[in-house]
C-alpha cells in the first residue's frame, strides 16, 4: 500500500487547473500516472473500501481527471486512465536559492546577457520560495516550444538530429554540448552560466530546457520519447546530463 499524499497537487485539464488534496484521489491519481488501471488494482493499491474508492472515482471523472473504459478482454472490468496533465504540487516554501539569485540579479544588473539569465531562474525559484514545485509545469511550457522549434531542424535520425540540436543550444547559450551515443543516447551540456554562477540546490533545475529537447525530438522522429536529466550543476556535478529514451 502507498503512502497517502499529503499535499495539493495541480492537473490540467481543456477546462483548466484542478487542485486536489484529497489524500485518496492523489493516490489514485499517481497511480494512474504510471499506466492505466483497473478498479480491483486501485483498491488493492488504496487499501480502501471499494465503495470509498468509487464514490473517488466518480468525483474524479466529474473533474475531467479520469476516464473509464471497459476491459476489452473482459467486460465485466472497468479499467481507468488518467485524462489529465500533473502540472505541479505545493510543498515546503524554500527561500535560500531565490534570494541568492535576487542578489545574482542585482550583482548583473549591467551585463544583458547574465541579467536575463539570471531573472528565468529567479522566478524558477520564486515559485519554490512561495511554496509551489512549477518543474513540471515549466518542461510542458519547454515541450510546447521544442514543438514548435522544430521547424527550424532537417534531421530525420536520432542521432543526426541530437547534433543538430546540441548546435542550437550552444548557439543560444555559453556552453559546450556533446553527443553522446555508446549507450543510452544522452546530451552533456557543460561551462555556461550555472557552472558559475547559480547555486547547488540537490536536485536538477533545467526542466525547460529538458522540455524543449523532448519537444523537438518528438515532433521531428513522430515517436514517443523521454528526456530527463539525470546530472545538474544543481546536484553538484560539473555539467548537465540529458537522458534519452525512445
Amino acid at each position: 500500500m502507498a503512502k497517502p499524499e499529503t499535499k495539493t497537487e495541480f492537473f490540467y485539464t481543456e477546462k483548466g487547473l484542478v487542485a486536489i488534496d484529497s489524500p485518496v484521489k492523489l493516490q489514485i491519481l499517481n497511480l494512474l500516472r504510471e499506466e492505466p488501471k483497473t478498479f480491483d488494482e486501485i483498491v488493492r493499491y488504496t487499501a480502501k473500501a471499494k465503495s470509498t474508492i468509487s464514490v473517488h472515482l466518480n468525483d474524479l471523472r466529474s473533474c475531467n481527471l479520469v476516464d473509464e473504459n471497459f476491459d476489452p478482454e473482459d467486460r465485466r472490468k472497468k479499467i481507468y486512465s488518467l485524462t489529465s496533465c500533473y502540472m505541479g504540487c505545493s510543498q515546503e516554501p524554500s527561500t535560500d536559492n531565490y534570494r541568492c539569485l535576487l542578489d545574482l540579479a542585482a550583482a548583473n544588473g549591467n551585463d544583458r546577457f547574465r541579467f536575463m539569465e539570471t531573472m528565468f531562474h529567479v522566478f524558477r525559484f520564486g515559485f519554490e520560495a512561495y511554496g509551489i514545485d512549477n518543474s513540471p509545469v515549466v518542461k510542458m511550457i519547454g515541450i510546447d516550444i521544442g514543438k514548435h522549434l522544430s521547424l527550424n531542424f532537417e534531421s530525420s535520425t536520432l542521432e543526426a538530429l541530437l547534433n543538430e540540436v546540441a548546435g542550437f543550444l550552444e548557439f543560444h547559450e555559453d556552453c559546450q554540448v556533446s553527443v553522446l551515443m555508446e549507450n543510452s543516447p544522452a546530451l552533456r551540456v557543460d561551462g555556461g552560466f550555472k557552472a558559475m554562477s547559480l547555486p547547488v540546490t540537490g536536485k536538477p533545475f533545467c526542466s525547460l530546457k529538458e522540455g524543449i529537447i523532448e519537444g523537438i525530438l518528438k515532433e521531428k522522429l513522430g515517436k514517443e520519447c523521454g528526456v530527463l536529466e539525470i546530472e545538474c550543476y544543481g546536484t553538484g556535478h560539473e555539467h548537465c546530463l540529458f537522458e534519452i529514451t525512445i
